[in-house]
C-alpha cells in the first residue's frame, strides 16, 4: 500500500484526468473511477488512503458513495467536490463524514494542500499509536523489573533473618 494513494471518483473524464495528472506531478499515487461501483471495487483492491469524490454522478451519487466508504472504512478521509455547491450539500456531506468540501472550479494546489494535510495527520496519528505501544511496553518492562526487585529484596530479607 502506497502512503499517499488517492482515489479520484468523477463521471467527467476530463476532470479525472486533469486531477490525476496534477496530483501525480505533485508526487501522489492516483487511482481513478468513473462511478461509485468502480470506486468501491478499487477501494477493496488498491486500498487508497483518501478519496476525492464528485457529488453529482449518474447511478450512485457522491453522498451515497461517501456513506458506503465510511461503512467499509470509517477512517478514510473523503473530500467531496461539486460544481453544484449548496449549503445543504456541504452540511449533508460533512455530517456523513466528509473531511472537506470543494466547489468546482478550484485551484488544484488547494486540493494538493488538503491532501498533504490529510496524509500528515495520518502519519502523526500512526506515529502516536506506535509511541503509545512503545510506552506500554516500557511500562510493562519497568513493572516486571520492579516486581523482580521486590521479590529479590524479600528473599534477601528472609535469608538474613534465617
Amino acid at each position: 500500500m502506497f502512503k499517499n494513494h488517492v482515489l479520484i471518483v468523477d463521471d467527467e473524464q476530463i476532470m479525472r484526468e486533469s486531477l490525476s495528472e496534477w496530483l501525480e506531478a505533485d508526487e501522489f499515487q492516483v487511482s481513478t473511477a468513473a462511478n461509485g461501483m468502480e470506486a468501491l471495487r478499487l477501494i477493496d483492491e488498491k486500498q487508497p488512503n483518501a478519496a476525492v469524490i464528485d457529488i453529482k454522478m449518474p447511478g450512485m451519487d457522491g453522498v451515497t458513495l461517501l456513506r458506503k466508504i465510511k461503512d467499509k472504512n470509517p477512517e478514510m478521509p473523503v473530500i467531496i467536490i461539486t460544481a453544484f455547491a449548496t449549503v445543504d450539500n456541504a452540511v449533508k456531506s460533512m455530517k456523513d463524514g466528509a473531511f472537506d468540501f470543494l466547489t468546482k472550479p478550484f485551484p488544484p494546489e488547494k486540493l494538493s494542500n488538503m491532501l498533504r494535510h490529510i496524509f500528515e495527520h495520518q502519519e502523526l496519528k500512526q506515529e502516536n499509536i506506535k509511541l503509545q505501544k512503545e510506552r506500554k511496553h516500557i511500562l510493562h518492562i519497568a513493572i516486571s523489573v520492579l516486581i523482580s526487585f521486590i521479590i529479590l529484596v524479600m528473599l534477601l530479607y528472609f535469608l538474613v533473618k534465617l
